[in-house]
Parts: structure tokens; C-alpha cells; sequence
């Protein structure tokens, strides 16, 4: 049967319905994939200063260079140990000889020769060593050197500094033992200035029987 003018209208409304629908469908559709797209992506918190701080990661432990180790302690330099001292008649004999052997008086009218002090130490020595000391005649290096002194008009002096025992040296007996003179030499001329400088030497002592003690060697010399 032919199709009337009014079935055709309200079919070409309901086609229009339908596309109508179907458009409002896509349009919801894109806009609620658009939207989603332009959305911030979420990300994680920074690290806050507690957890970034060397210091805070490091509170509450000991610092590497406050703390001591024994093996740093272990490694430190012993203090030196003081000299192992003489019996005090020892020491006075020992004095008195290195004053004697060791002082020159080269100004006019005082001693002759450089060998004028071995011959006043030998007064403190005993045996051998003071058989020598009387009789020593001074190489040509002594001569020179009273040369010298007697031109300058110079008197030596020797002060004592310290009597002790000397390293590895035995311990001292009731009549013997062995000392170590630490003393300091000034040279005077009778103008200019004066120089000093610091000597030492061994000694060899024996305790004789009027109850002196003397030197009886000189184990460096």
C-alpha cells in the first residue's frame, strides 16, 4: 500500500531522534576523554630535609675522626725516660774531673799549654788514665787550637749540666761504676762575643781506699 505523507514525517522525525542521540553520545564521549587527558599526573612527595640532611642522617652516631681507636693510640711516640742518676759521690767526682779536663785559660800569665788542664784533671783520676794525663803531650790539632785561643786572649769554661748513667751501662757497685757528664763549654775572648756549645763524655770511676772516688777511665776518648 503506498506510504502516506504522515508515516513519512514521523519517520524522518524518529531518524532525527536517533541522530540526534547518537551525536549527544560521542560529544559526552570526547569530552570526558579530553578531560582525562589534560588531568595532572600525581607524583611522589619530595624527600624532606630530615632524610636529604647528611646531619640528620648521620644523628645520633659518633663522627669518625672524634672517636679514638687503640691502634691510633698504639701509635703515638713514648715519652722519653729520664736518665738513671748516679750515687751523689759519684757524681761530684765526676764533676770536679770534667771541669778541670775540659776548662783552658789562654789569657797572658795563665796556663802555658793546652795540656795544662789534662795536668789538673789528672789530680781526680787514678791508675793508668792519670799516669797519661801527667805525661800527655797534645797533637798538632791541640796546638793549633791553644794557638788560636791564646791569640784572642780566650778563656774556656766548662759548666756541668747533668751526671747520669749512661745507656746500657751496668748499675753502679759499692766501689765502681760508670758515668755519663753532660756539660756545656764557653768560649770568652777578651773582645767580641762569647760562644758555647754542649759536650759530653763517658766515665770510668773507682772508689779508692781513702774512700775517694776517682776517675779511672775514659771509655769514649
Amino acid at each position: 500500500m503506498p506510504e502516506t505523507d504522515a508515516k513519512r514525517a514521523r519517520r524522518g522525525t524518529i531518524a532525527l531522534f536517533v541522530a540526534s542521540a547518537v551525536l549527544a553520545t560521542v560529544g559526552v564521549t570526547l569530552l570526558l576523554g579530553t578531560g582525562s587527558a589534560e588531568r595532572p599526573a600525581v607524583t611522589a612527595p619530595a624527600p624532606t630535609a630530615a632524610a636529604s640532611s647528611p646531619r640528620a642522617a648521620g644523628h645520633g652516631s659518633a663522627s669518625p675522626a672524634a672517636s679514638s681507636s687503640p691502634a691510633a693510640a698504639s701509635s703515638r711516640p713514648a715519652a722519653p725516660q729520664a736518665p738513671s742518676p748516679v750515687p751523689e759521690p759519684m757524681q761530684e767526682a765526676a764533676r770536679t774531673f770534667v771541669i778541670a779536663w775540659a776548662s783552658h785559660d789562654a789569657r797572658p800569665g795563665k796556663d802555658t799549654s793546652y795540656d795544662d788542664a789534662s795536668r789538673r784533671a789528672a789530680d781526680h783520676a787514678a791508675g793508668d788514665l792519670a799516669k797519661d794525663l801527667r805525661t800527655r803531650a797534645s797533637g798538632s790539632a791541640g796546638a793549633r787550637q791553644w794557638l788560636d785561643w791564646k791569640d784572642d786572649r780566650v778563656q774556656v769554661t766548662a759548666t756541668v749540666l747533668q751526671v747520669s748513667l749512661p745507656d746500657g751501662a751496668p748499675a753502679p757497685t759499692g766501689d765502681s761504676g760508670f758515668a755519663r757528664v753532660l756539660y756545656k763549654v764557653t768560649q770568652k775572648p777578651a773582645t767580641g762575643p762569647s760562644t758555647e756549645s754542649e759536650e759530653q763524655v763517658a766515665l770510668k770511676l773507682r772508689l779508692g781506699g781513702d774512700g775517694n772516688w776517682r776517675v779511672v777511665g775514659l771509655p769514649d776518648v
